[in-house]
C-alpha cells in the first residue's frame, strides 16, 4: 500500500476537533501555542493532527496486524512525524487534558514511548501511518505528515519495566 502526500487536505473527512471535547480541545491548542511560539491557527491544526494520531493508535490495537513483524524482527505501529510528537510532548505536560484526551479517543491513558527503528528510518512506518491515519475517517493535513517519522530520543532508548 503507498499513500503519498499528493493530497494536502482530506476535505470530506471529519473535522478533528470532535474527537474530543471542546473544552479539552482549546485546552490543549492553547498551551501548544504558548508552549511553541506557534499561531492559534497552527496549534489548532497541529493539536488536531495530534487527534487523528492518537485515533489511528486506539483503532489499529484491536487489528490482528498491529505491530507486523518486519523482516528484521521489528514491528511496526503508527509513529508521529516531528510537528505531530511536539504536539504530544506538549500535551503530556498538561496531564489532565492529555489525560482526558486519551480516554475520549483510545479509552484508556496512552503511553509515550519513544522509540526508533528500521521502518521508521526507512519510512515503512510513516507509510503505515498514513495509512492508518486515512482509514480514521478525519481529516488528514499533510503538512504535518510529509516529513520522515522520527524520534524524540536516542534509538531504542530503554523502556520502563524492562
Amino acid at each position: 500500500m503507498s499513500i503519498t502526500a499528493d493530497r494536502s487536505v482530506t476535505t470530506t473527512a471529519a473535522d478533528p476537533r470532535t474527537l474530543v471535547s471542546a473544552e479539552v480541545f482549546d485546552k490543549i491548542a492553547r498551551y501548544v501555542a504558548a508552549r511553541q511560539e506557534v499561531t492559534q491557527t497552527y496549534a489548532e491544526r497541529a493539536v488536531g493532527q495530534f487527534l487523528v494520531f492518537l485515533k489511528a493508535y486506539a483503532d489499529q490495537l484491536d487489528k490482528p496486524d498491529f505491530g507486523m513483524l518486519l523482516p528484521t524482527g521489528e514491528s511496526y505501529r503508527v509513529v508521529p512525524t516531528r510537528p505531530v510528537d511536539a504536539v504530544w510532548h506538549a500535551a503530556l505536560q498538561i496531564t489532565e487534558a492529555y489525560t482526558a484526551a486519551c480516554k475520549e479517543i483510545a479509552g484508556h491513558y496512552v503511553h509515550h514511548r519513544p522509540i526508533l527503528t528500521n521502518a521508521m528510518q526507512d519510512g515503512t512506518a510513516i507509510t503505515y501511518t498514513l495509512a492508518a491515519l486515512h482509514d480514521t475517517g478525519y481529516r488528514i493535513d499533510m503538512e504535518f505528515w510529509g516529513g520522515e517519522a522520527e524520534s524524540c530520543c536516542p534509538p531504542n532508548p530503554p523502556q520502563p519495566g524492562k
